[in-house]
């Protein structure tokens, strides 16, 4: 049960279905654009000094729908592979991606600019990367790309009735996505699944909101994540 939207799910989705597994969509986040005027202009007022720092695709797709990418005169920083193929495919200039894609690796080894740190995100973005940033001396500024509402959508009903006959493994790729889920399914159902989080942000929400211990991907390739579904798919349902 792949709780992002579809399109971020494809690709894990026809790797799942290929190793046998019936994948039921239920995004879990509604993204909503962000004010474009005034995210343009701040785009459109970067310099050749600054660093344009990118830590998701919807990071991505809110820029492009925003301004024309060629006006944007600074490098950016992705936080991994797909966030970079994402940024490139849209025309910007991919200068530095972390060794690890999560957001405490992109904040220790990015390289600093002479410029800003402009951290183009959701409003509902962790705090540590930008306090990492700053503890390191730079010049950090903020700008919401889009905003995060947690909600479900989707065939819910599936994913209850699959939760409660004990068959379905949750793959959770947010702690949005963890409050989602559970503003459309009861705790007690959610708690009857084995769950896999990516990223170490992700496990904690799990842990923290619904009560159990998620198997971790140990990054979020469709590779490292198809084999955490099927570790997870072998573990014992929770009691």
């Amino acid at each position: 049960m792949l709780t992002r939207s579809p399109e971020r799910n494809a690709a894990l989705a026809s790797e799942l279905a290929a190793r046998g597994f019936r994948v039921v969509e239920m995004p879990c986040v509604r993204i909503v654009a962000a004010d474009g005027p005034r995210m343009s202009g701040s785009l459109a007022a970067l310099t050749e000094q600054d660093l344009l720092v990118l830590t998701s695709g919807e990071s991505v797709a809110a820029i492009a729908a925003a301004i024309d990418t060629a006006c944007v005169r600074a490098d950016v920083a992705a936080v991994g592979p797909a966030t970079a193929a994402a940024a490139r495919a849209a025309g910007m200039r991919v200068s530095f991606v972390p060794t690890r894609a999560d957001g405490a690796t992109l904040g220790a080894e990015l390289p600093l600019p002479r410029g800003e740190v402009v951290l183009a995100r959701s409003d509902r973005a962790r705090r540590d990367l930008p306090g990492i940033l700053r503890a390191r001396g730079a010049r950090v500024r903020e700008l919401v790309a889009y905003r995060t509402v947690p909600e479900p959508a989707g065939d819910v009903a599936a994913v209850i009735a699959g939760l409660e006959r004990g068959e379905a493994v949750l793959v959770l790729a947010s702690p949005s996505a963890v409050d989602g889920l559970l503003r459309g399914v009861p705790r007690g159902v959610v708690r009857r699944a084995r769950v896999v989080a990516i990223g170490a942000a992700t496990a904690a929400a799990v842990r923290d909101r619904i009560g159990v211990t998620p198997v971790s991907a140990s990054d979020p390739s469709t590779e490292a994540m198809a084999r955490a579904v099927e570790i997870a798919a072998r573990s014992a349902v929770p009691a």
